[in-house]
């Protein structure tokens, strides 16, 4: 194993040429190896709900729930142990960094990623990842914490300036990533695309050097989102170590240019280069090599505690009793009589979101077939139907009805054109969703330019008017039977493959049900610096009866319907915003049809992010499940069926509208710039300090058990003891949550001046306590350390408000259970 000294040594022995390779990556996924030193490259893999590895139609991995559900849990203990299973998903990969957890903050509900990201709370976000860091690097993988900071939204994320004041930003934006380093020592960060107030992330001197290294302490490793560096010399200075993916395009034969030129000193690079070797020393690279292969698992308590996860993080928000006061949920073992499932998402339950992400479950439990294999062992008989669609994309042509897609790639696009060229690669089994890191007619060709041309043989189910569509990377042309249908060639770029890719063109086309068509499509690429390429294949049946007359006709012979909605990876991806919360397509309709028909509703919301519920007063429960993981189905039973209690509360807020949220006035951003004008009034604390109405509040959630909150009392300024009671005959969960009171507002929640940004309260702390039934417990809430510091903007620094301050506990925002008066003392000197 390499030491201290010599790792001096070795940086000293390193040749110029040598020094600048280690400072970028030499692939997508892989650090570059010296091998004449024994110095190995390092893989790392995107998370943050699996490990995917360098392939995205590569091996199958392990799917957890989204992080909006894993905050849900507010269970920082359960997070621990999703985040060792997540290390140990990383190493099956040969990966040594999880380029994970997200822990930017839900400024809108409308934000792409925000599936991807906790809460709009910095404290709950700050409390979840440290869990989450500290369970995947117990495994030997370092966490890279992301995106720093100011990637709070996809619109124009490449190029945006995020103007963020300075204590907005030490009070809510980097208090994740602060936690993250001073707590968890997480061992890498990666910077974001945006600006910050101006300049690049990356290249960001006083973001990287004076804050993260000075301030923080951070000795870890900082690394480039991909394709996120836009300097040779500024990421070097600033002390961004790693610019990735490879090969290069700011640093390699440009860096090693201005070395010679003199326009940026060696020793600069040396510096980088040697965090570099020692994040591959203290990651255990020099012990073990290079990255190993990449393997599946498929351990059942893995799989168990998926399922667990994505119960736990469910949030129940409405369960009504009837008239002789039976609540409809849960739902009886026996005798369940005829069950309506309903709802696009009952059919193909989304498991998790789209873009960087993604990872292929290794299975996934179906809302559909869960839920009736649960019905009929209880008696019941089941009738389904999706009444709608939602899709934005057509879904991946079906591998059911076609033939594997066999691939051939030449080095040349030309070539497609010579009947007689032989091409450079054949793959037997192409994905209809394909993206390619690397030249797919040859991984060791940089320049990323070649033809492809993949076949199938389509034999349709259904005759009638199918719809085909196609987007690609380059110019692509989709032909039926030698008769082209689709070219993307002058379709507009931006709308696939993260803003590289063109626009989905569809055509549609009369096709015979059994009847074979040989599906060919075409891709030319030009040559270009960026590796990413492929192309999205898309098939949709023709559409021969009336959804919704179904889907009603169904809910009205039934006893109870359940009707699972939500969105997907069309609507919330990374590479773009949603533009509402409505729910997509007719499925606002779709409920309050069901509701009108049946004798009793159930609402799934499967989404990842807050969606409007204009029906609310129509429907009997309302259970949001987020996108929960592989286990979707499985845990969704466990929920519906009472095997577990409700526990979950909301980590963000639910609005009413749109028109409602903080940052609707200035999001998506104008003239290349997204102004943070609500500055610390976002999330809850705008609700409350304006007097906002919400359709939820943050932190609020429903469970089956009746629980009392019957007493508090201040033990300490950080510790609050609270006595629960269950008052039910069933086993309960409460999470008990403490919030702070504005500075000076002792007596009373504070009232928001024009143009002041204080907010009435904060959440300084919570406890996840369970009870069992007929029985009262106490329980400790340990307050947040920084319960009582804000931002000195004129001194430049934190100060403590010493003094009186008032404490709300309560099961969610807003709630004032008990008020607690505190006495905060002088800091010590």
């Amino acid at each position: 194993m390499s030491t201290p000294g010599s790792l001096d040594a070795l940086v000293n022995a390193l040749t110029t040429e040598e020094l600048v390779s280690l400072v970028a990556g030499t692939n997508v996924w892989e650090t570059a190896p010296v091998e004449r030193l024994g110095i190995p490259s390092i893989r790392v893999t995107d998370g943050p709900v699996g490990a995917r590895g360098t392939r995205f139609d590569g091996p199958e991995s392990i799917n957890v729930p989204c992080s909006t559900s894993l905050a849900a849990t507010w269970d920082p203990a359960l997070v621990r142990r999703v985040g060792e299973l997540l290390g140990r998903e990383a190493r099956a990969k040969g990966a040594r960094v999880l380029l994970a957890p997200t822990v930017n903050l839900h400024r809108t509900p409308i934000g792409g990623r925000n599936f991807e990201c906790m809460s709009e709370d910095p404290y709950l976000t700050a409390e979840q990842a440290v869990a989450y860091v500290e369970g995947v690097q117990s495994e030997g993988v370092a966490c890279c914490i992301k995106h720093f900071v100011g990637n709070d939204t996809e619109f124009e994320r490449n190029t945006i300036d995020s103007r963020i004041d300075e204590r907005t930003l030490r009070e809510k934006y980097l208090v994740p990533f602060e936690a993250a380093v001073t707590r968890a020592k997480v061992g890498s960060i990666m910077t974001a695309y945006n600006r910050l107030n101006g300049t690049f992330c990356a290249d960001h001197t006083w973001l990287l050097d004076d804050v993260l290294r000075g301030e923080w302490g951070f000795d870890g490793l900082v690394m480039s989102d991909w394709f996120g560096l836009h300097s040779t010399i500024d990421g070097i200075l600033a002390g961004c170590d790693l610019e990735m993916p490879g090969p290069p395009v700011h640093r390699g034969a440009r860096l090693v240019a201005a070395i010679e030129a003199g326009e940026i000193d060696v020793d600069a690079v040396r510096t980088c280069a040697r965090r570099v070797l020692e994040f591959v020393e203290r990651w255990h690279g020099f012990e073990d090599g290079a990255p190993g292969p990449e393997t599946t698992r498929d351990d059942p308590d893995d799989v168990a505690l998926v399922r667990e996860a994505g119960a736990h993080g469910a949030v129940l928000l409405q369960n009504r009793s009837d008239a002789d006061g039976a609540a409809v949920l849960p739902l009886a073992s026996s005798g369940l009589g005829r069950v309506a499932i309903i709802g696009p998402n009952a059919f193909h339950g989304q498991v998790l979101g789209g873009g960087s992400a993604h990872v292929n479950p290794t299975s996934i439990s179906r809302p559909l077939d869960a839920l009736t294999a649960f019905v009929e062992a209880a008696g019941g008989t089941v009738t389904s139907a999706p009444g709608c669609h939602i899709h934005k994309r057509l879904p991946s042509l079906s591998s059911r009805l076609r033939t594997p897609l066999r691939g051939a790639f030449f080095l040349h696009p030309d070539e497609l054109d010579d009947p007689s060229a032989a091409p450079a690669r054949s793959l037997e089994n192409v994905s209809p969703h394909a993206m390619w890191n690397e030249n797919p007619a040859d991984p060791a060709v940089a320049r990323h330019e070649f033809g492809a041309r993949l076949s199938t043989t389509f034999t349709p189910d259904v005759s009638g008017p199918w719809q085909l569509s196609l987007a690609t990377v380059g110019a692509g042309r989709l032909l039926i039977d030698g008769t082209v249908l689709i070219d993307t060639g002058d379709a507009p770029v931006g709308g696939s493959f993260f803003g590289l890719g063109t626009d989905d063109v569809v055509g549609t086309i009369d096709l015979v049900a059994g009847r074979a068509y040989e599906v060919v499509v075409e891709l030319r690429r030009a040559g270009s610096e960026v590796a990413m390429s492929g192309l999205l294949l898309g098939g949709f049946p023709p559409v021969l009866v009336d959804l919704m007359d179904e889907a009603i006709d169904a809910a009205g012979n039934s006893d109870v319907a359940i009707v699972v909605v939500g969105t997907n990876h069309d609507w919330e991806s990374e590479g773009w915003d949603r533009t509402s919360i409505e729910l997509p397509g007719r499925q606002d309709e779709l409920i309050r049809r069901v509701a009108d028909a049946s004798v009793r509703t159930v609402v799934v919301v499967n989404a990842g992010s807050p969606v409007a519920m204009p029906w609310i007063d129509e429907v009997d429960a309302v259970l949001v499940c987020w996108f929960p993981g592989q286990e979707m189905g499985n845990s969704l039973v466990d929920l519906l069926s009472g095997a577990v209690e409700p526990q979950g509360r909301l980590p963000v807020t639910f609005p009413l509208r749109m028109e409602d949220t903080p940052a609707f006035e200035h999001h998506p951003g104008r003239n290349g710039a997204a102004e943070y004008r609500e500055r610390r009034l976002f999330g809850y604390s705008w609700y409350e300090t304006v007097g906002r109405p919400t359709a939820f509040p943050f932190g609020f959630g429903l469970g089956y058990a009746e629980i009392e909150l019957i007493g508090a009392s201040v033990s300490s300024p950080h510790e609050v003891t609270v006595e629960l009671a269950n008052r039910s005959g069933r086993d309960g969960v409460e999470v008990v949550q403490v919030y702070v009171a504005a500075p000076g507002e002792v007596g009373g929640a504070a009232q928001a001046a024009p143009g002041d940004d204080e907010p009435a309260s904060r959440l300084v702390g919570f406890a996840r306590v369970e009870i069992p039934a007929g029985r009262s417990v106490t329980a400790t809430v340990r307050l947040d350390a920084n319960a009582y510091r804000s931002w000195d903007e004129t001194a430049g620094g934190w100060r403590q408000s010493a003094g009186p301050r008032r404490l709300y506990v309560g099961r969610h925002a807003g709630d004032r259970a008990a008020e607690l008066d505190v006495l905060v003392p002088e800091p010590e000197a």
